[in-house]
């Protein structure tokens, strides 16, 4: 099997790496002095479950690598699916899949309208993972992927790569429902995430602050609505876990605090402006999400 990681940053850097050994080749598209970096020096993962790997492969920022691929695993910052999706769809074989590991729950339907259901596989990854520096990623604490298809003549696929990962040691679980498994971890990332990043705090400092934390508390309430507006089946022990499930990853900086800090934009409209959205559509209010997201908003336009 042939892998693209498109997006190659500290998800797919990550994920990319530990596949490696297990495939025939792994090609990594990135961009920027991450790109630079690893072109020269290629990629170190440092990793407490697994150690240190330092590998070389294709670096590029060529789409027409994408040509061979058997399997290309999407981690592109969410804001950028459509335009990211659209430079893709020429260079895809016509067998080929695409595992999306976004953040978001919205990024499945914009890629399926590209390129069928069929191709698209979904995937949810909790994993503290981070981007130290150019060519550098880091992975700290916990890491496991859930992995299930958009329908059912992707099952055999789904299965085939939650196989693959489980064998490159990324834990990894099939989802019989994975629209359903984005959603409960949408509940983590949309809680923390945008408000980490406005604050520029980790999760443990938001836990702590009880301000912050009510605030929290409330944009959780918030989402919880939209979804259960939506029809997704959120379990009441699910919404109960949120927040003794952050606990464990009191020290990390989600993945929009991560951006902000390295100057690039966030995900502010798959994190924030989708559930507004559906809100304005359902009638429901969402007060403390919409002052985040037009906060955000502003910072988004000053950074690159």
């Amino acid at each position: 099997m042939k892998i693209a990681v498109l997006g190659a940053g500290a998800v797919g850097g990550y994920c990319g790496t530990m596949l490696k050994p297990h495939v025939d080749e792994v090609i990594f598209i990135a961009r920027g002095q991450h790109l630079k970096a690893m072109q020269q020096n290629g990629l170190i993962v440092h990793s407490s479950m697994s150690g240190s790997h330092h590998i070389r492969a294709i670096f590029t920022d060529d789409f027409k690598a994408l040509m061979h691929a058997d399997l290309i695993i999407f981690t592109v910052n969410s804001a950028q699916t459509k335009e990211t999706a659209a430079q893709m769809l020429p260079h895809l074989k016509p067998e080929s899949t695409v595992l999306t590991l976004q953040n978001g729950v919205d990024n499945e339907e914009r890629l399926a309208a590209l390129i069928g259901s069929d191709r698209v596989l979904s995937g949810a990854s909790y994993i503290t993972v981070q981007l130290e520096s150019p060519g550098v990623i880091r992975q700290e604490n916990i890491q496991s992927f859930v992995i299930g298809p958009l329908s059912e003549n992707g099952r055999l696929k789904a299965e085939l790569i939650t196989d693959l990962f489980n064998r490159s040691g990324l834990e990894c679980k099939l989802s019989s429902n994975i629209l359903e498994t984005k959603w409960e971890k949408f509940l983590y990332n949309a809680t923390f995430n945008p408000l980490c990043a406005l604050t520029q705090k980790t999760i443990g400092e938001i836990l702590d602050a009880e301000a912050l934390r009510s605030y929290a508390e409330d944009i959780l309430m918030e989402i919880v609505l939209i979804a259960k507006g939506l029809g997704v089946d959120l379990k009441q022990a699910v919404i109960d876990e949120v927040f003794p499930k952050s606990e464990l990853v009191r020290n990390h900086r989600p993945s929009m605090l991560q951006h902000r800090e390295q100057g690039k934009k966030m995900e502010v409209e798959s994190l924030c402006g989708y559930v507004i959205q559906k809100g304005n559509d359902l009638g429901v209010k969402t007060p403390v999400l919409e002052y985040v997201y037009h906060a955000l908003l502003s910072i988004n336009n000053s950074l690159k």
